[in-house]
């Protein structure tokens, strides 16, 4: 055997061995082993006659660093499908793989998800961070679904609108986007014949609107709600740098009046570190930003998780509701876009400051500024 075999067969026994050790801490009664040139699952299973047998089941998979989460993903779709019909299932889960494509297939969304998934991790990548992230948020709308209803372009389109939609019944545009994007990957998976169902869910954007606290007064509740020990401090940040809501778990101020954050809103890859400031400038020292306190904290791109991230900012946006029940998190970021327009800071600084280009700095908060804005505006100018 080669060096370069040698070493492949090594890393992915060592691969294997940390995979093991997650299926025992989540209890599950397996393992994974590799024989010749192949992974294999190896445990105790029901048979269909009603006994339990200690027996090898052929993952299909190569003895491959690049296969062992792929074994790790049918191991797991083992289990359920023996959970569901109480034996080892005949074809195994991912044998089931192809769907005549003549007719309407019929399959369920918990089994379109699971292929999606294993061809999803099945793609070579430079950066297995970032795509781990990424189906973390394609997840975070396939949980919107009902595992298992059949999947149609129809329950896919009305999931779409279902899905995006607020409590007070406003639709949330990007969410909407989001979910056609992620909907439309599974119908394509499997071969839905009427795709153009979910091409007419209309999403347009416009910028939302939003509610416009007195800056005063959001100060005041920058200075009242920093002693609150998990929601104050992200609070101030969020009102003093004018960052994201999710961006405030990573922001690092600076004794010079800048901060570094994250920039969480990225298409592609992992998130890049930015620099914004404090408005007004005076105000990190004032409440002593310097001394972090957060429930939860991201100091490197790579840590960024954005289920965890979600969880966080839903729970402060609901806490924040008792200073004012309108009031958003995001009006704390358009506070702060406002007050730089009415302090003179030029439009290509701000928008860098936001995170925006500054066409979208132009049309999401030029465009709402206010007359009492234009007067601030000639007293501080």
């Amino acid at each position: 055997m080669s060096s370069s075999l040698r070493n492949q067969r090594l890393k992915t026994i060592e691969m294997i061995s940390s995979i093991n050790k997650d299926l025992r801490s989540k209890g599950h009664r397996l393992t994974l082993e590799l024989k010749r040139d192949s992974i294999w699952i190896r445990g105790t299973f029901p048979m269909s006659d009603g006994t339990k047998s200690r027996k090898y089941i052929s993952t299909g998979l190569k003895a491959d660093p690049k296969s062992a989460p792929l074994a790790e993903i049918r191991a797991i779709s083992l289990l359920t499908a023996i959970k569901e019909t109480g034996s080892v299932p005949d074809p195994l889960p991912w044998e089931n793989k192809k769907i005549d494509k003549s007719g309407y297939p019929k399959i369920k969304v918990k089994d379109a998800i699971l292929q999606l998934k294993e061809e999803f991790f099945g793609l070579d990548t430079k950066n297995p961070i970032s795509r781990n992230n990424t189906w973390k948020t394609m997840q975070y709308g396939f949980e919107k679904l009902d595992p298992d209803a059949y999947l149609t372009s129809d329950y896919l389109a009305s999931m779409i609108i279902e899905g995006s939609r607020n409590p007070d019944g406003s639709t949330m545009d990007n969410t909407k986007k989001k979910l056609k994007q992620y909907y439309k990957r599974l119908a394509n998976l499997v071969g839905l014949p009427d795709i153009k169902t979910i091409d007419k869910v209309q999403v347009e954007y416009a910028p939302p609107t939003r509610n416009a606290p007195d800056m005063k007064d959001l100060l005041d509740l920058a200075v009242e709600a920093i002693s609150h020990d998990r929601y104050g401090w992200l609070t101030a940040c969020m009102i003093i740098y004018g960052c994201r809501p999710s961006e405030t778990l990573s922001l690092f101020p600076n004794p010079n009046g800048t901060a570094k954050v994250l920039t969480i809103k990225k298409k592609k890859g992992l998130p890049t570190w930015r620099t914004t400031m404090a408005l007004p400038k005076d105000f990190p020292i004032k409440l002593n930003l310097f001394e972090i306190s957060r429930p939860l904290e991201f100091k490197d791109p790579s840590d960024f998780d954005p289920i965890a991230s979600k969880k966080i900012t839903d729970q402060w946006g609901r806490w924040i509701k008792k200073y004012d029940p309108k009031l958003q998190l995001y009006d704390l970021r358009h506070s702060w876009a406002r007050r730089s327009i009415i302090q003179g800071v030029p439009s290509g600084l701000a928008s860098k400051c936001l995170g925006h280009s500054i066409s979208v700095f132009e049309k999401t908060y030029l465009s709402t500024t206010t007359e009492k804005d234009m007067v601030d505006y000639q007293s501080n100018n």
